[in-house]
């Protein structure tokens, strides 16, 4: 498809979404989380329109405005920034669209191949919360346990039953999915649930983690009432992209 203008109206509304959609990327891309192959959603609340960041073949840390999808919920393309490259759609794009059917409290979406998390679900060991931040995890971080790529329906609506209720999947041999009712909560979730796989597998060395009891978990999660840790979290991230001077 080659380059064009876009011919949908576009609000200012999304123009926004499409920002902060662009600096999520450049983030869990800096913090190498994402891979090569990862892709991240943003649903326009009260509609069933999609943002997706670019599939293979795009700088993660350098995503602009103008190089994000749009789909509606039933997997049509509604923009395309044009070209199959650098510009590729994400070829697994109906993990983000069941997702967000299922979930439709969910504001983002992602779909990561971040080292330590994959590495777990690679030696078949639940990621646990271990450390203070990873109390989001106290609920379960279930397994699908398939490597393949999510190319049809019946894969995607597997996935999305697997992960259910939870804040994140492990795809054994292959991810994770990684979700947020804002993006700034699914920021905390990605960079967290990793730090927290990355911590489990480097005190292994020691012995193994000590764990806590769920009253000590149950403490922690209503500290962190409201996201206020993950507000921090985006607004520090955010002047880092915002510094490097590469434009959005």
């Amino acid at each position: 498809m080659a380059d064009s203008p876009e011919k949908r109206r576009v609000t200012d509304e999304e123009m926004a979404l499409r920002r902060k959609l662009a600096i999520m990327c450049r983030v869990v891309g800096m913090q190498n989380h994402i891979g090569l192959y990862g892709h991240i959603s943003l649903r326009i609340p009260d509609t069933d329109i999609v943002l997706m960041t670019p599939g293979a073949g795009s700088e993660k840390t350098e995503v602009r405005v103008d190089q994000i999808f749009v789909f509606d919920l039933a997997g049509k393309i509604h923009y395309h920034p044009g070209g199959d490259r650098p510009m590729q759609i994400p070829a697994e794009w109906r993990i983000h669209t069941q997702v967000h059917k299922d979930r439709p409290e969910i504001g983002c979406v992602a779909h990561l191949h971040a080292h330590a998390s994959t590495l777990m679900g690679i030696a078949n060991r639940d990621i646990v919360p271990v450390y203070s931040q990873g109390a989001m995890l106290a609920g379960g971080m279930p397994t699908w346990d398939d490597p393949r790529m999510v190319l049809d329906d019946e894969g995607a609506i597997s996935l999305s039953k697997t992960l259910g209720k939870h804040v994140a999947c492990q795809m054994r041999g292959h991810g994770s999915v990684v979700v947020g009712e804002t993006i700034e909560s699914a920021l905390g979730a990605c960079t967290f649930i990793e730090e927290n796989a990355q911590y489990q597998i480097e005190a292994e060395a020691l012995g193994g983690a000590k764990p806590f009891n769920k009253e000590i978990w149950d403490g922690l999660s209503a500290q962190r009432k409201g996201n206020w840790g993950s507000r921090l979290l985006w607004d520090y991230w955010e002047r880092r992209v915002v510094s490097q001077g590469i434009p959005l």
